[in-house]
């Protein structure tokens, strides 16, 4: 009888362990996918996704020339959680999208000159829930970042002649405050260099550089500290391109690019001091969770992620990938990581452009890849509520269900460990 009882158990305990395999792996990870700018024949791309209540925002962007001008076009659209599309609204090449104050805040570049003098302007767009304009009000520069300390909003543009040079090369920091359905300016400070990144926390941090997606011929790098009434603090020469900015204790984390074979990681304080330095490769993302920094890039021809510990500097775990690592999530101790490049082909005597890439999922303690999905090259990311949001280099909106792309721990519960405990207890009555 005792035999047949371990049997039965034993039975239960792997059918357990199977049925719990099989219900988390069961069916596809994707609930749906969408495009935007669909109707555009050009090269378009995705840079900003975003969520808010049960919306789904992604913006795209694509350039088109016009007697030598280049006009950067594209459109946001809204989708409801199960993959309706909403709206869309024309605003041109999407580069970040957030909720400020309950309405959308939409940053937007809108053209650039002839091919000597680069840089004419931005704009940032205030939409409501149903994608009507309320407002939009220009940039004197590209529009590159966005930030807000939940009153006023802070933005960075930039704008440059010829190849680049330092002194070539001009961005503005702007103070907005948003004053029923309007923008009010406080102040703007012009700096050099174009202002790639902006992060708000006691003081303004402003980071100078290439943006993401541009290049230039010459390379330069500052970091600026601003006080909120815009009187400039400090400014730190990187040399090279500030190519992310992020927040950690009220310091700024700065990552820098070379060449895509080298870049710099540094924390500054807020009086304009370097705490430390990490040489590591050409930055693109820095994604900060508690006190580890995950750091993704590019070095050479091999993607690299790496996992900082902020309180030394030290490298905690890195990681290779076949393309450049473009963008990082942290969610639920995980990591959603995009990579990609764009290549070419050539199809009825033309040339089309088209994106290699995926979307992994790394676990954030030790950099192990967990799972791999092929989504071309991802240039954007937003996850929460269960679902992760990805944009693409190819134009294309892919939401995914969490539970079903991150690999769930084999475990023995529920009605396998009710059986199993019920079948202990009669084991035992029957020593009685």
């Amino acid at each position: 009888m005792r035999s047949m009882v371990v049997v039965i158990i034993s039975g239960l305990i792997l059918s357990g362990f199977i049925f719990e395999i099989a219900d988390a792996q069961g069916g596809s990870p994707i609930l749906w996918k969408g495009k935007v700018c669909e109707n555009i024949e050009f090269q378009k791309t995705t840079e900003s996704v975003y969520m808010s209540g049960e919306k789904i925002y992604a913006g795209c962007g694509y350039v088109d020339s016009v007697k030598g001008v280049l006009w950067y076009k594209g459109n946001i659209s809204a989708f409801s959680r199960n993959g309706t599309k909403l709206w869309t609204q024309e605003v041109g090449f999407v580069r970040k999208i957030a909720d400020f104050n309950g309405k959308l805040v939409i940053g937007v570049d809108i053209s650039r000159g002839l091919s000597n003098w680069f840089g004419t302007l931005g704009k940032i767009w205030l939409l409501s829930e149903n994608g009507s304009i309320l407002v939009g009000n220009i940039t004197f520069g590209s529009f590159f970042d966005f930030d807000s300390d939940g009153e006023f909003l802070y933005i960075g543009d930039g704008w440059w002649v010829g190849e680049g040079k330092s002194n070539e090369t001009w961005g503005r920091v702007y103070k907005w405050k948003m004053d029923s359905d309007n923008f009010v300016e406080e102040w703007f400070v012009e700096l050099n260099g174009t202002i790639g990144r902006i992060r708000v926390g006691d003081i303004i941090y402003a980071g100078a550089g290439a943006p993401s997606g541009y290049v230039m011929k010459h390379y330069f790098g500052y970091v600026y500290g601003l006080s909120k009434d815009g009187k400039l603090l400090w400014r730190l020469n990187t040399t090279w391109w500030v190519r992310d900015l992020e927040l950690w204790n009220g310091d700024a984390l700065v990552g820098t690019g070379f060449e895509n074979v080298a870049g710099k990681l540094y924390l500054i304080d807020s009086a304009g001091k370097i705490k430390w330095m990490k040489d590591l490769f050409y930055i693109e993302d820095i994604e900060v969770s508690n006190n580890v920094a995950y750091v993704g890039g590019i070095k050479g021809q091999e993607g690299r992620l790496a996992a900082i510990d902020l309180t030394t500097g030290n490298i905690m775990w890195e990681a290779s990938f076949p393309y450049r690592v473009k963008v990082i999530k942290e969610y639920n101790g995980n990591l959603l990581v995009g990579i990609g490049k764009f290549s070419q082909k050539q199809e009825e005597n033309r040339t089309v452009i088209y994106t290699e890439g995926k979307l992994y999922v790394i676990s954030a303690e030790n950099g192990k890849i967990l799972a791999d999905f092929d989504t071309g090259y991802v240039r954007s990311i937003t996850a929460g509520q269960g679902i992760a949001v990805i944009g693409t280099g190819s134009g294309e909106v892919y939401v995914f269900n969490l539970q079903k792309v991150i690999p769930q721990k084999s475990s023995i519960c529920g009605v396998g460990t009710f059986l199993l405990l019920m079948f202990t207890i009669l084991l035992f009555r029957n020593r009685d």
